[in-house]
């Protein structure tokens, strides 16, 4: 019988099951017609990619959805392993190399009852379990299904024990690699390539990378070397070295970015690939003179097997109903907005993803292209090649495109070009730092859009923020104390929310070895749907300001992205902290 192998991710895990089996699982959710998965099957042979992975990418059905119907079909339970809590001796049981490879994690373990749990991706993987039962010759081996999300969030566990050792690391590789009077370019230049320093970079990076950190920041001060991590948007020092590194750190990097190592005084940017296993990062650098030295910031930007949909970034089903109305239009402007770091470029990522199909052409034009599309024509910005986003956009529009996205609007000669574009037939996405939807409007309008070409084309506009999630292991209601709502309540009149009131019973999370004590684990976004209509456009044309049009769209139906981020301060998914914290950012 021929053999289908299923796969949640696109490194080489699966599961046996033939097609039509599979066939029947899926299309007994009920959630998908036959017809969505001759789509997917055929989407799924152009891109490389498995049925499963496209489907749960169009959000047509969750990960964890598919796998509770197929534990169905296995007869074995699922499990969640991001929802208990993994003891390192319970898991190393198994060595690591053999539990990835073998995608199979040890989760509990009774000696007295000698039963043995295993979560497996492939529950009919005998081989597997047969060596199991053969290893633990009188323990009772019980097989459970789990999402290849969870299988990550094991393997991850291995990987604390950088954390643990990562001082005694660095420590001892210090000790070798301070050297005294290092100030020529060519001392710096043979440090950055000694084995201890290279050492220590990598022990950085994959600590940074095993607790889920998006940056990595090198901070020279007067005594010390500080590192820190931002991890779910908050920052974190990790470590103080002797500031006597620090040049020979930063050169490192220097070394692998393709960056000058003997500027100083001037900004540099670069990019490099760090591989960690089977993942690869692309790792994106900017260095900036300080008083005290060369500061070094690194985002770290983790290719995946698919874009997230935009049910998982956090967008209700009633906003998803609006964004994809307006993605179906021929022409028109797209925009998302919010600061840096909250998950713009994400989110756009996602609306590409629904408008990628064999029928039309797609181009962007981007800086830096943060994750690879296949069949999207995608052009990174170069200033010094002449690639500017101005120019690189001049040039695309003569490629017959029919979806143009851009990184970022960020002047005058950008906004003309998207306008006119959107004007002739294009649909442009694209990037604005605004702090609402509304006021994307009169931004657009300082940057030199004309008001009645503006209301012409734009669609719609989406701002986001990024909070954190409570942990999900942790979480607690809790009544909050007089003093406390006293408090959130005066915050809320600060950033003029004061109508609303503070509930009862409040969510939070009490810490936990998982989320580091910090009662947060992962982020999810807070978003303002702003779809643009004719009361908005004959607004835009008498030019008012962004107040009357933010109360036009309320009236209109427009939910703050405060009143968004209550509704998930309400499921206990975020805390009010939370929210508060990003809305007055």
């Amino acid at each position: 019988m021929l053999l289908f192998t299923l796969k949640f991710r696109r490194d080489n895990i699966g599961m046996h099951i033939t097609h039509e089996d599979l066939k029947s699982v899926i299309l007994g959710t009920g959630l998908i017609t036959e017809d969505e998965f001759g789509s997917a099957k055929d989407e799924a042979f152009r891109s490389g990619q498995q049925i499963s992975d496209v489907l749960i990418g169009r959000g047509n059905i969750s990960e964890e959805y598919l796998v509770d119907y197929l534990s169905k079909f296995f007869k074995v339970e699922v499990v969640d392993l991001k929802k208990i809590e993994l003891k390192k001796e319970i898991i190393e049981m198994l060595p690591e190399s053999y539990a990835k490879s073998h995608r199979i994690i040890i989760f509990d373990f009774d000696k007295e009852k000698n039963v043995l749990k295993v979560a497996m991706i492939d529950p009919l993987d005998l081989e597997v379990l047969e060596f199991q039962r053969a290893k633990f010759r009188d323990m009772q081996v019980i097989p459970h299904l789990m999402t290849q999300s969870s299988l990550k969030h094991a393997l991850k566990q291995y990987k604390k024990k950088i954390g643990e050792e990562f001082n005694k690391i660095i420590e001892e590789n210090l000790k070798q690699s301070i050297v005294s009077g290092v100030s020529t370019t060519t001392d710096l230049s043979r440090m950055a390539e000694a084995i201890p320093i290279i050492t220590i970079l990598d022990s950085i990076l994959e600590h940074a990378s095993s607790l889920g950190s998006s940056d990595i920041h090198f901070e020279p001060f007067e005594d010390k070397f500080l590192i820190r991590f931002r991890i779910d948007g908050i920052m974190h020092e990790i470590l103080s070295l002797p500031k006597q590194i620090a040049p020979i750190l930063v050169a490192r990097v220097k070394v692998l970015a393709n960056l000058q190592i003997d500027i100083h005084t001037s900004p540099q940017d670069g990019r490099f690939r760090f591989e960690m296993e089977d993942q690869k990062i692309d790792v994106r650098v900017n260095i900036m003179p300080t008083f005290h030295g060369e500061k070094t910031e690194m985002r770290l930007l983790r290719g995946s097997a698919r874009p997230l949909s935009l049910n998982e970034l956090g967008i209700s089903e009633e906003h998803i109903k609006t964004i994809e109305e307006n993605l179906k239009k021929t022409h028109g402007l797209v925009l998302v907005t919010g600061p840096t770091g909250h998950g713009k470029t994400t989110t756009l990522y996602a609306m590409l993803h629904i408008l990628n199909q064999p029928n039309v052409n797609i181009v962007t034009i981007e800086d830096p292209v943060e994750y690879e599309v296949p069949r999207i024509n995608q052009t990174q910005v170069n200033p010094k090649a002449g690639i500017t986003f101005a120019l690189g956009l001049r040039a695309l529009v003569r490629q017959n495109p029919d979806i143009i996205m851009i990184g970022e609007i960020r002047d005058n000669e950008t906004v003309d070009i998207a306008i006119n574009s959107a004007l002739t037939g294009h649909l442009v996405l694209s990037t604005l730092h605004t702090n609402d939807a509304p006021t994307a409007i009169p931004r657009l309008i300082d940057m030199g859009a004309p008001p009645f070409l503006l209301a012409s084309t734009i669609n719609v506009v989406v701002a986001q923020r990024l909070v954190r999630r409570i942990c999900n292991v942790c979480v607690v209601s809790y009544k909050p104390a007089e003093e406390v709502r006293k408090n959130i309540q005066t915050q809320m009149d600060f950033v003029g929310v004061g109508s609303y009131k503070v509930p009862e019973f409040l969510y939070k999370g009490k810490g936990c070895k998982l989320c580091n004590w910090t009662g947060y684990r992962g982020q999810i976004g807070i978003f303002e749907i702003f779809n643009v209509n004719d009361v908005i456009r004959d607004l835009i044309m008498k030019q008012v300001s962004s107040d009357d049009i933010k109360k036009a769209a309320v009236k209109g139906g427009m939910t703050t992205m405060f009143e968004d981020g209550l509704s998930k301060v309400e499921a206990g998914t975020t805390t009010i902290e939370e929210v508060l914290r990003v809305i007055r950012e």
